[in-house]
């Protein structure tokens, strides 16, 4: 057995937690891998496309549902934002950090190469949050905790 300590033991995800992972794709969220047993994960529920949902094509109406509020979670105790870059940290940070509510750990997790320290603190410094040192996981990937100021 390794004495190494996996990335969610370096996050403080504790067993039998419940986790909020903000990422789209499997290597942004790989990285989280192993949790520790029992943690529960949360994600966002897709919008189901209604069944009276039809396309009207011949009189031009668009018949849509109409957009929801995102739901604010509630009962999670970590929430990891995984970005790739840039552009889709600022799309996430305008996408989550109205909704974080009073989670106890908020990590972002992104490409060292890819996100500039500099500019992931200027983008949660304009939401009103601080930031910790950031945390070297690998090769590729840091994380940097948030804290609400």
């Amino acid at each position: 057995m390794s004495n190494e300590r996996t990335t969610a033991e370096l996050l403080g995800i504790e067993p039998g937690s419940l986790l909020w992972i903000v990422g789209d794709t499997v290597e942004e969220t790989a990285v989280l891998d192993p949790l520790p047993e029992g943690v529960e994960t949360y994600a966002d529920e897709e919008p189901e496309q209604s069944e009276s949902w039809f396309d009207d094509t011949w009189t031009g109406a668009e018949n849509q549902p109409e957009p929801t509020d995102p739901v604010r979670p509630s009962g999670i105790d970590t929430a990891v934002i995984a970005v790739s870059n840039s552009q889709e940290f600022h799309m996430r940070l305008d996408d989550v950090l109205p909704r974080l509510g009073s989670i106890g750990r908020v990590w972002v997790l992104y490409p060292s190469d890819a996100l500039p320290l500099s500019i992931l603190r200027a983008g949660v410094d304009e939401y009103g949050w601080d930031t910790a040192a950031p945390l070297e996981l690998d090769e590729t990937w840091s994380a940097i905790e948030l804290k609400q100021s």
